[in-house]
């Protein structure tokens, strides 16, 4: 059996959708009118009640046949379920396309696969109603599953923050629950279906620590752990990890790209295992990036998960030892006196390292498979970071070494503007975090339409260099 959604026929994708079960009319139950449900001819002559929205089809094919997809479908009767659905025509998919064929996604690269949110965008999932002759966007934060946390403990002093559920346009759940027994987000007491929620969360896995991702309805998520095959631009927002040691390197905030110690470094976890998140950092083509000059990337094999490993296959743990003695040579805050600062990703997509490595003046070079970027539709991240795929690591000392001068200043003037003006503190975050909430609104609401930051490249340089390059006729 194969089923296959209907995606060919004009009319009928309007009005149906098509799953692994029975079938079903309308949320009503009822057959209810509308001409585009049919596609047949004498439909308006029909004595069977039209509908106004199949939800379910199952269509049957024979085994043997491999099907792409599925066109003119012709209901013949409609009754307290469907009946007698004719498939008119049948478009077998050429050998060459299924045999032998390898998954984009590769072998251990779960990222590449995450669970799949409904699909939902601005204009379908939310109801613009609650937002109007609105000065501000208000926001009602849930204490449950938890209060506000992190770099949104603080919303319920901001003046984005109403205790009055009824004045607000958007609703706030923090996802991240210690305990193993969480409350689905639907059970907070305004929840409609998920229309107007977010959910937040920093978790490593979305799986972690919230709700099976079809199951949120009409929410949005605010997350640290999104995808790019997965996340709904314009309605979903990547957030970033906040930096655990800012304090201690940003007296480095202001040497040059050129003045600082290192080209390239890394100091951190590396993860054990033949598969999954962040056992790339155990891959040969990560480690021979140190060269113990102007490269230093050391790892270490202690944490939590890795010594549990360790305990119950002790060869995953083999050359941890050497590398641990490496490792306690150098410096985590030395290190930071860098002009590019790996910021590979761990057990998430996501890293401390990035925001730690802004706040040292460092330019951010992000290892990552499928990752969204944190408020992508604020931040340019192309002109501040470069980032590569864990199967291309071969490629970033080349790439990093061929860059010029210009490139790399330019770079981390641009990395500079970046941490000021939207991370460098919990109270800039919770503000880029608004400033990304009211952009999806797209200008609907004339006071929603905050005047962004414009970033003025150095057009001294730029003039600098145009005459340089111009050379007069003879």
């Amino acid at each position: 059996m194969y089923e296959k959604f209907l995606q060919d026929s004009y009319d009928l994708s309007k009005y149906l959708s098509f799953s692994a079960k029975t079938s079903a009319l309308d949320t009503t139950g009822n057959a209810r009118s509308s001409e585009a449900a049919c596609n047949c001819s004498d439909c308006s002559n029909s004595t069977t009640p039209p509908v106004i929205q199949i939800v379910n089809v199952t269509v049957e094919v024979p085994v043997e046949m491999v099907v792409e997809k599925i066109v003119n479908v012709t209901i013949e009767k409609v009754v307290e379920k469907i009946v007698n659905v004719t498939i008119e025509k049948v478009v077998k998919v050429p050998e060459e396309r299924y045999v032998n064929v390898n998954q984009w996604w590769a072998e251990g690269k779960t990222w590449h696969n995450p669970g799949r949110f409904p699909l939902c965008s601005m204009d379908a999932c939310f109801n613009f109603s609650r937002c109007e002759n609105m000065e501000e966007l208000l926001i009602y934060s849930y204490d449950v599953p938890i209060p506000p946390d992190r770099y949104y403990s603080n919303i319920k002093s901001s003046p984005y923050h109403t205790s009055d559920p009824e004045k607000a346009c958007l609703f706030f759940i923090y996802q991240d629950l210690m305990e193993p027994w969480r409350p689905h987000p639907n059970e907070v007491p305004y929840w409609n279906h998920g229309m107007n929620h977010v959910l937040i969360t920093f978790t490593d896995l979305w799986h972690q620590k919230n709700p099976p991702p079809e199951t949120i309805e009409n929410a949005s998520v605010l997350a640290t752990c999104l995808y790019e095959t997965t996340y709904r631009p314009g309605f979903d927002i990547g957030i970033p990890l906040e930096g655990r040691a800012q304090g201690k390197v940003s007296h480095l905030y202001n040497v040059t790209a050129f003045g600082r110690k290192y080209f390239l470094t890394f100091r951190g976890t590396r993860y054990l295992g033949e598969k999954g998140e962040g056992v790339f950092r155990s891959h040969p083509s990560f480690k021979s990036m140190h060269n113990g000059k102007d490269v230093i990337v050391v790892t270490s094999c202690r944490q939590v998960t890795n010594d549990i490993m360790r305990k119950e296959d002790p060869s995953l743990g083999v050359g941890c030892d050497e590398d641990q003695e490496l490792f306690d040579k150098y410096d985590f805050v030395d290190l930071m006196n860098t002009t590019f600062s790996l910021t590979p990703a761990g057990r998430s997509g996501s890293s401390y390292r990035l925001v730690e490595s802004l706040s040292a003046g460092a330019i951010p070079v992000l290892i990552v498979d499928n990752g969204v970027k944190p408020f992508e539709t604020l931040i340019q991240w192309h002109r501040c970071a470069l980032q590569f795929p864990t199967g291309e690591m071969h490629r970033i000392l080349p790439a990093l070494r061929l860059l010029s001068r210009e490139d790399v200043e330019e770079r981390q003037r641009y990395c500079r503007w970046v941490y000021n003006e939207f991370l460098k503190d919990d109270d800039t975050l919770l503000r880029s975090t608004i400033r990304a909430l009211k952009a999806r609104f797209f200008g609907i609401f004339a006071k929603f339409s905050e005047k962004l930051p414009y970033y003025k490249p150095d057009s001294r340089r730029r003039r600098l260099q145009f005459l340089t390059d111009f050379v007069l006729p003879s």
